[in-house]
């Protein structure tokens, strides 16, 4: 699975939402579970996803999905 396909199924998880509802656009304004506790909850459930832990500065810079995605590959350095 793809660092995408892997992240999408981890914020529908976390915001109990059908996968196909997340894409590189879904962001915290257009997810009601997405406030400031919900991404706590996402960067737990990432940080155990992808075996990483994020920084303050990275946590603030998750705005959307696809800027999610973006840090993801870089720190892991894949694409997908």
């Amino acid at each position: 699975m793809s660092v995408s396909e892997r992240l999408r199924a981890v914020v529908a998880q976390t915001f109990r939402m059908p996968i196909e509802l997340v894409d590189d656009a879904t962001r915290p304004g257009a997810v009601a579970a997405w406030d400031s506790l919900g991404q706590m909850e996402l960067v737990t459930a990432l940080e155990h996803e992808f075996s990483t832990e994020f920084a303050l500065e990275d946590i603030m810079l998750m705005n959307s999905v696809g800027e999610i995605c973006s840090l993801l590959e870089r720190r892991n350095g894949a694409q997908g």
